[in-house]
C-alpha cells in the first residue's frame, strides 16, 4: 500500500512538475519576445530552450529496468511476456550477445528497430573483418571451429558468397525485427568463435533499440505513467565470447537503469549449477551494487513435490546472494516466463483480431498446451474465445507476473523519477532566479543617476579584469599539476612491476578463471584445464616445468593458442581496471583541492563585487553556480605456432629367412633362421605452443600500453585539466559580466523617453510576482520530492 501511494504521489509530482515548467518555458517566452529589441532577448531565448529540453526529460521520463540472466535460464521468454508477444529471438543456445533496448509506447501500431550509423558501421566492419578470416582460414578449417556452435554452420559460407551487407537505420515488424537481431548476434558470435583475439565491438557506443506498443491491457496500466518504460536485454555474464569487449557497454547500461532484475532457474537451485549462478550474481553486483537488484526465479511451473517452497527459495537467495531478506523481503518474485507469456501472446492476439475463432488464433495451440495439458487437443476443438481468454487470466495470474511487474514498475518509479524531476526542477528554478535578479537590477538602475551608472560598470569591469589577472597568476596550480602527475606516474610504475608476468604467476591465478575457460573452451578447454593442473603440480613440487604445449595438428595448436592468450590477457585487463579506478580517484582529488585553492583565491573579487551591487541597488544577489576518462585496452599479438619436423628411429623388425645347408653331397637341406632389419626412420610434423612466448609478448605489451597511459595522462593534464580551470574562470566571467551588461542595458534605457522608460519599468516589475511565484513552487516540489525520498 505505502508503494502505491508513493507512486500516485508520485506520478502527481511528475505531472506538476511538467506543469510548471511549462508555465517556466512560457514567461521566458513572453519575456525573450518582449525585448526582442534588447540584447537580453536571446539570453532568455536560450534558457527557454533549456527548459523545454528539461520539459521534455520529465515528460519522457525512461524507467529503465536491465535484465540479466545466465543462459537458458528464460531471459528472452520474460521480455517477449511483458511486451505481450515474441520480438526477441530465441534458440537452445546462447542467443543474446549485443545489449538491446526495449523501450514501450503506446502509440505505435508495431514495434520498430532503430540501429544507430554507430552500430550500422561497426557490424560492416565485423562483416569485412569476418569475411577476411574466413578466407583466410578456408571453409574446412571455419567449419571444425564451428563443431559447438551447428546453428551457425551454414554461416561463414553464406559470408563468404556475399558481396556486402545491408543494415537498415529503421526495420518495422515483429518478424523483420526478431530476423535482424538473430543475424546481428550471430555475426557477433562467429566473430568470438573464428578469431577470438580480434575485437571488432569494442568501440560500441549505441545499442540496438526497439520502439513497441504494449499487447496485453493489464500490463498497460501497470505502466500507466507519464514516461516510458524501457527494458535492456543484456548478455548474460556466461553468455558473452571472452574476447568480445561487451562487459564496458553492459556495465554502462547497468550504471544508468535504475532497476537490474536477475533472472535464476528455479531447476538449477541447490544444486551443482549453484556457484555459476552465485557468480553471475556478484559480477553484477560489483557492476550495480544490491540496492536496486531484484531477483526472478523462473520456472517455478516445475516445481514437484519435496522441491524448495517459495518461502525456502527467498530464503536461499538471502543466504547466497544476499538480497530478501528482512525489509528487502519484495525483492525476490517467483515467476513461470512461459505461463506469463503463453497467456499475454493469446490475449494479446484477441486484442488485435476481435471477432476471430479459435482456429483462427495462432496461439490458442500454445495456450491450451498449458491449460489443458492432458487432453489439450480435444479441448481445443469444443472450448470457444472467452472460455480461453477466462484461462488466459487465470494462467497470467498464476505466472506470478502481476506482482512482479506491479512492484518494478513502483520501484522505477522510486528510482528513477526523482533524478529527473529534481534535476528539471532546478535548472528551471536556476533560470528563474537569473531572470529575477536581472529584472530587478535593471528596472532599479533605469532611475538611478547616469554616474553612478557608469562607475559601477567601471567597477565590474575592474573586478573582471582581477579575475583574469588571477586566472594568469596562480603558480600553485600548475605545482598541483604536476604533483599529481608524479603520483599518476607512480601508480603506473607499480603497474608496470606487478603486471610483469612470470610463468609462476600466470599458472597460479584464480581457478574459477581456468573453469570460465573450460566452459567456454570445449574440448580445448579441457586440454587447457588439464595442462594448466600439470603446470600448477609441477610448481608446487618444484620440479621441472614444461615451457611448451605441443599438438599433432595445427588446429588444435591455434585453439589453445588463442586459450591461452585470452587466459592470460584477463590478468592484465583486471590490473588496467584496477590503475584506472586509482587514478581516477586520485584526479578526482586533485580536483576538489584545485577548485578549493581557486575558490579561496577568487571568492573575494565575487563578494567584493556582490556587497557593492546589493548595496547599490538593494538587492539580494546569488552567486553562480560554479562547475568545476579515458577506457584503457590492451591488444595481443596473436602467440607464435610453430611447426617442427622430427625423425623417429623406428627400430628394427624381426624377419625370418629360408636358407640351405648341404648336409649330404647330393642333398640342400632347407632350415629357417630369424634376422633383425633396419626399419627406415619415419619424419612428423609437430606443433608447439610456447609459454614463455605468450608471456613474453604480454611483458613487451603491458611495457608499450603504461607508456600509452602516461602520454595520455600528460595530455589530460595539458588540455582537459587545464579545461576545468578555463571554466571556473569561465563561469565567474559570466557572473560578473551577466550584471555589467544588465547595467548598461539600464544605461540605454535611460535614453528612452519617460513615457517608454515608464512602461518599460512596469513590465520589468509586473514580472516579479510571476517569477517569485513560480520559484517557490519549485521550491516546494523540490522540498516535497526530498520527503517522497527520504520516507522510502
Amino acid at each position: 500500500m505505502v508503494a502505491e501511494v508513493q507512486k500516485a504521489n508520485m506520478q502527481s509530482l511528475q505531472t506538476n512538475a511538467i506543469d510548471l515548467l511549462g508555465q517556466v518555458g512560457s514567461l521566458l517566452h513572453r519575456v525573450s519576445t518582449a525585448l526582442s529589441s534588447d540584447s537580453a532577448s536571446e539570453k532568455y531565448a536560450k534558457f527557454q530552450r533549456e527548459v523545454a529540453d528539461a520539459t521534455r526529460n520529465v515528460s519522457d521520463l525512461e524507467l529503465r529496468m536491465a535484465i540479466v540472466a545466465p543462459m537458458k535460464a528464460g531471459k528472452s521468454t520474460i521480455i517477449n511476456a511483458i511486451v505481450g508477444q515474441e520480438l526477441l529471438p530465441s534458440r537452445n543456445a546462447a542467443m543474446t550477445t549485443l545489449p538491446t533496448e526495449i523501450i514501450f509506447d503506446p502509440q505505435l501500431a508495431e514495434p520498430v528497430l532503430i540501429l544507430t550509423p554507430q552500430i550500422q558501421d561497426i557490424f560492416r566492419d565485423t562483416f569485412t573483418a569476418l569475411q577476411r578470416k574466413i578466407t583466410e582460414l578456408g571453409l574446412n578449417r571455419v567449419q571444425e571451429r564451428m563443431a559447438q556452435y551447428p546453428h551457425l554452420a551454414k554461416l561463414p559460407e553464406k559470408i563468404q558468397g556475399m558481396t556486402g551487407i545491408a543494415i537498415e537505420n529503421k526495420i518495422s515488424g515483429r518478424l523483420p525485427i526478431i530476423n535482424s537481431l538473430r543475424a546481428l548476434n550471430d555475426i557477433i558470435r562467429l566473430c568470438s568463435v573464428l578469431d577470438p583475439l580480434s575485437d571488432p565491438l569494442q568501440s560500441l557506443i549505441d545499442v540496438p533499440r526497439i520502439y513497441t506498443p504494449f499487447y496485453r491491457s493489464g500490463i498497460t496500466e501497470k505502466a500507466d505513467i507519464a514516461g516510458k518504460l524501457v527494458i535492456v536485454d543484456t548478455p548474460g555474464p556466461n553468455e558473452a565470447g571472452e574476447n568480445l569487449k561487451l562487459v564496458n557497454v553492459v556495465a554502462e547500461q547497468l550504471q544508468a537503469s535504475s532497476v537490474i532484475l536477475i533472472v535464476l532457474n528455479f531447476t538449477e537451485l541447490n544444486t551443482k549449477a549453484e556457484e555459476e549462478i552465485k557468480k553471475d550474481v556478484e559480477r553484477v553486483i560489483e557492476l550495480r551494487g544490491k540496492d536496486n537488484l531484484y531477483v526472478l526465479v523462473n520456472k517455478v511451473d516445475q516445481r514437484k513435490e519435496g522441491d524448495m517452497t517459495p518461502e525456502q527459495v527467498r530464503q536461499f537467495v538471502a543466504a547466497e546472494f544476499g538480497i530478501g531478506d528482512g525489509e528487502q523481503n519484495d525483492r525476490v518474485f517467483e515467476i513461470s516466463a512461459r505461463w506469463a507469456f503463453s497467456a499475454a501472446n493469446f490475449l494479446g492476439e484477441v486484442q488485435q483480431n476481435p471477432g476471430a475463432d479459435v482456429a483462427q488464433l495462432k496461439t490458442a495451440r500454445s495456450l491450451a498446451q498449458d491449460v489443458f495439458p492432458l487432453d489439450w487437443e480435444e479441448e481445443l476443438q469444443e472450448t470457444t474465445v472467452t472460455q480461453l481468454q477466462k484461462k488466459a487470466e487465470k494462467l497470467w495470474n498464476k505466472s506470478g507476473f502481476d506482482a512482479f511487474l506491479t512492484n518494478a514498475v513502483n520501484a522505477l518509479m522510486t528510482e528513477a523519477a526523482p533524478r529527473c524531476i529534481t534535476s528539471s526542477l532546478k535548472i528551471a528554478k536556476g533560470r528563474l532566479l537569473e531572470l529575477l535578479e536581472d529584472t530587478q537590477l535593471r528596472s532599479r538602475a533605469i532611475n538611478e543617476d547616469g554616474e553612478k551608472l557608469r562607475l559601477e560598470v567601471a567597477a565590474l569591469d575592474e573586478d573582471i579584469d582581477s579575475i583574469e589577472n588571477c586566472r594568469h597568476s596562480l603558480q600553485e596550480i600548475e605545482q598541483l599539476k604536476i604533483d599529481l602527475q608524479e603520483k599518476l606516474n607512480k601508480i603506473l610504475e607499480n603497474l608496470q612491476q606487478e603486471g610483469k608476468l612470470s610463468v609462476e604467476t600466470y599458472l597460479l591465478q584464480d581457478d574459477r578463471q581456468v573453469a570460465d575457460f573450460v566452459e567456454k573452451g570445449g574440448s580445448t578447454g579441457r586440454v587447457f584445464a588439464n595442462w594448466i593442473s600439470q603446470q600448477k603440480q609441477e610448481v608446487a613440487t618444484e620440479s621441472k616445468r614444461l615451457s611448451a604445449m605441443e599438438f599433432n595438428t595445427l588446429r588444435e595448436a591455434e585453439e589453445f593458442a588463442a586459450l591461452a592468450v585470452a587466459y592470460a590477457k584477463r590478468r592484465v585487463d583486471l590490473l588496467l581496471e584496477k590503475v584506472q579506478e586509482n587514478t581516477g580517484q586520485i584526479i578526482d582529488e586533485a580536483r576538489q583541492e584545485m577548485m578549493k585553492f581557486l575558490d579561496e583565491q577568487t571568492r573575494p573579487i565575487i563578494d567584493r563585487a556582490r556587497e557593492r551591487l546589493n548595496e547599490n541597488f538593494h538587492l539580494n544577489l546569488s552567486l553562480p553556480n560554479l562547475r568545476f576518462q579515458s577506457d584503457y585496452y590492451i591488444d595481443l599479438n596473436k602467440p607464435l605456432v610453430i611447426r617442427h619436423t622430427r625423425t623417429i628411429d623406428q627400430g628394427y623388425s624381426e624377419v625370418v629367412r629360408t636358407k640351405r645347408s648341404f648336409f649330404h653331397f647330393l642333398w640342400l637341406v632347407p632350415f629357417e633362421i630369424t634376422e633383425k632389419v633396419k626399419r627406415p626412420h619415419k619424419t612428423e610434423n609437430f606443433y608447439t605452443v610456447s609459454l614463455q612466448g605468450i608471456i613474453y609478448e604480454i611483458n613487451k605489451l603491458i611495457d608499450q600500453r603504461i607508456n600509452d597511459i602516461k602520454q595520455g595522462i600528460s595530455q589530460y593534464l595539458d588540455e582537459d585539466f587545464q579545461q576545468r580551470i578555463d571554466d571556473f574562470f569561465n563561469d565567474l566571467d559570466a557572473y560578473l559580466n551577466n550584471y555589467r551588461n544588465s547595467l548598461k542595458q539600464a544605461q540605454v534605457d535611460q535614453q528612452l523617453s519617460i513615457e517608454a522608460k515608464t512602461k518599460l519599468i512596469q513590465a520589468l516589475n509586473s514580472l516579479v510576482p510571476e517569477v517569485k511565484e513560480q520559484v517557490k513552487k519549485a521550491d516546494g516540489y523540490l522540498k516535497y520530492m526530498q520527503e517522497l525520498v527520504s520516507h522510502d
